[in-house]
């Protein structure tokens, strides 16, 4: 569904089933026939729209259905050229998808086809380089999408990569969100993805990021003895676990400082007891001398009385601790420059510390790390670039795989991404690291390689992610008119995570969430209002959109083909009620029903005349909440399945 378009003829009413609306009339063109274009052929060909190709010569087909359909309707040409785009339709297409693997060609025909029409929907494949011109073409243009096949796929490179038992996880609007399997939470922290397996027995919810971590079932108040015995312990284990993450150079450091100071305590403390003691041997290892051995000397003896031994010992732990203060400059110099500037080479990691490694990918492997990074989880990147990078905590870089290992060698690798578009290249690194770590998690990229979990399966678990695949899906969505914020891989399908921005009479306008999710199949994840500074995060499926809202749902792109014809599944429930409620209770229970409903109170008056009574068609869930909602009013309610064409026998209820 456009975000400007309305689409008109749909219901206003929630719990009626809306019209289906009329979708844009003119054809797709797609202009590029590469490996992305055919595969976003491959997925218009069930959406019943007219389809129309361009391109400079004649592609090598990689399916028969294609080139049985577009081998004779192919036009060739530069899709630059105004006449070439004229021959193939370009003026009365609702949407052109320029797909040449040259960005500057795309950009170039893009302000072409916006010349011969306005009005269509534009997908302008890009790089990274140009991702600046991009932006500006997206402010400045309409309709037009400016897309990064490589970005796209960062949400699924993160995915393979995140420790964890999760489905797969997202973020968006500040608001981070696991999929899982069978959480066991209030149906208010949860949300059931729709739709996500064939497998009914499997039930997947989406939660926000923080309402799966539990108390502990054994924690212990702090305030009682036994809570203040195991905080006690706690606190004494904390030197022994800090001295345990330490590197042996770190452990031998730190005794030998320990053996100087008690020795000096021992040596300096003669004659003006452990407080002189204490000064000189600090002063000393400061790297000072004169000072400290005045300190020592008689005042009226001087430095000729002062014993070979006493000069010789001082002398030395002064050198000692010149060394040490110049090591310990050079330690802050180097980290300040690091954290600063990105220059230098990242400082030992603590030891047993879990990290991802990611290696190539550029732009794409700084959005996967910053992804990583931002929920809590340890990245080092191999980035030959001369540029320095920024660098901040979480986030280490450095130019070689050589440094890469060695920093590396103390910790635990979790998960390592290979992110070079050459596929052999990454499975040959994959098994040579398999080797060192071989319970980390594996995620390799490919270009356009076709059944990528299978081969994956046959690797051995290697998460072998192909970007065309990911694109194309939302590339298709775009073309329709979606935002797309994000791709999601799901048990095996890919999820769009789309953002609706409802306008008065779109497909969506006048719905309730229940029949949002129910009719179409689709998750809603939040929803922002008008004049609300955060969003509704998993909002409840009794709220009706209104314009001005901002929806954001997670679906398949068939789902949103749905959304954008307007063909919802009908409302497959209905309560059967029999009673009628004290005064006091009256008003709740019209206030539930009008609520539920989507009438006016005294439309639902004749439900509560004591009588046996069937209200419209509902979604389940909606028909439970409501008959929740009345048995506290005492009323007598059943839910039961309606057929369909039973739904309009109580239009007459409806306002």
């Amino acid at each position: 569904m456009p975000e400007s378009d309305a689409h008109p003829g749909e219901s206003s009413t929630p719990s009626s089933t809306p019209g289906a609306s009329c979708p844009r009339e003119g054809s797709a063109l797609i202009c590029g026939l590469g490996s992305l274009g055919q595969a976003c052929l491959l997925r218009l060909l069930p959406f019943d729209v007219p389809l129309r190709c361009l391109d400079r010569e004649r592609p090598d087909w990689r399916d028969q259905r294609l080139e049985d359909r577009f081998g004779d309707a192919l036009v060739l040409g530069d899709m630059r050229l105004p006449h070439v785009l004229s021959q193939a339709g370009v003026e009365t297409a609702r949407a052109v998808l320029l797909l040449s693997t040259e960005s500057t060609v795309n950009v170039e025909a893009a302000l072409q086809v916006r010349l011969l029409n306005p009005s269509a929907d534009l997908v302008v494949r890009s790089s990274g380089q140009l991702a600046s011109l991009g932006a500006l073409l997206e402010e400045r243009l309409p309709g037009v999408a400016v897309v990064d096949p490589l970005l796209l796929t960062a949400g699924a490179v993160t995915e393979a990569l995140r420790p964890g038992d999760q489905e797969a996880c997202f973020r968006v609007d500040g608001q981070s969100y696991l999929v899982v399997e069978g959480k066991d939470l209030d149906r208010r922290q949860q949300r059931r993805l729709r739709q996500a397996t064939a497998d009914p027995a499997r039930s997947l919810q989406v939660i926000p990021m923080g309402s799966h971590h539990h108390r502990p079932s054994d924690a212990v108040p702090a305030t009682t003895a036994s809570g203040r015995g195991m905080a006690l312990r706690r606190g004494l284990g904390a030197p022994l676990r800090l001295w345990r993450h330490c590197s042996r150079l770190q452990q031998g450091g730190l005794l030998a400082f320990v053996v100087l100071m008690a020795l000096g305590l021992a040596l300096f403390s003669t004659g003006g007891g452990w407080r002189q003691g204490m000064f000189v041997t600090l002063s000393l290892l400061k790297g000072e001398y004169v000072d400290p051995v005045n300190v020592m000397l008689h005042p009226d003896d001087g430095i000729a009385a002062a014993a070979p031994w006493l000069i010789g010992v001082t002398l030395l732990y002064s050198l000692v601790g010149t060394l040490l203060t110049s090591a310990l400059v050079a330690v802050i110099l180097e980290r300040l420059l690091r954290d600063r500037f990105g220059w230098g080479q990242p400082g030992r990691f603590r030891r047993g510390s879990r990290w991802i490694l990611l290696a190539e990918g550029e732009e794409l492997a700084a959005r996967v790390a910053d992804n990583l990074v931002r929920d809590g989880l340890h990245v080092l990147r191999i980035d030959p670039r001369p540029v320095p990078a920024l660098q901040r905590p979480g986030l280490a870089i450095v130019p070689r795989w050589e440094s890469a290992l060695a920093a590396l060698q103390p910790c635990r690798v979790v998960g390592v991404g290979l992110l070079s578009i050459d596929l052999l290249a990454n499975l040959q690194e994959t098994f040579q690291l398999q080797k060192t770590w071989p319970g980390a998690r594996y995620a390799i990229l490919s270009h356009a390689v076709e059944a990528a979990e299978r081969l994956g399966e046959l690797l051995g678990g290697v998460a072998v992610i192909s970007s065309m695949d990911l694109v194309a899906d939302a590339v298709v969505a775009t073309a329709f008119g979606e935002r797309v914020e994000e791709i999601c891989r799901i048990d095996g399908a890919n999820h769009l995570l789309v953002r609706y921005r409802i306008q008065q009479g779109d497909a969506l306008w006048g719905l309730n969430l229940s029949r949002v999710e129910q009719g179409y199949g689709v998750t809603t994840i939040h929803l922002l209002r008008s004049g609300r500074p955060s969003p509704l995060v998993l909002p409840g499926l009794d709220l009706v959109l209104a314009a001005g809202d901002e929806l954001l749902v997670l679906a398949t792109l068939t789902q949103l083909r749905r959304i954008e014809l307007g063909c919802p599944d009908p409302p497959g429930w209905r309560l059967r009620l029999q009673g009628s409620p004290r005064e006091e209770g009256r008003f709740a229970a019209l206030q539930s029903l009008a609520r539920h409903l989507g009438g006016a109170q005294g439309v639902m008056a004749p439900l509560l005349d004591g009588a046996e009574r069937v209200t419209p068609a509902l979604d389940r869930e909606l028909a439970e909440q409501l008959a929740v909602e009345l048995r506290r009013q005492g009323l007598h309610c059943t839910v039961e399945a309606v057929a369909v064409g039973e739904a309009a026998a109580s239009e007459g209820l409806r306002p």
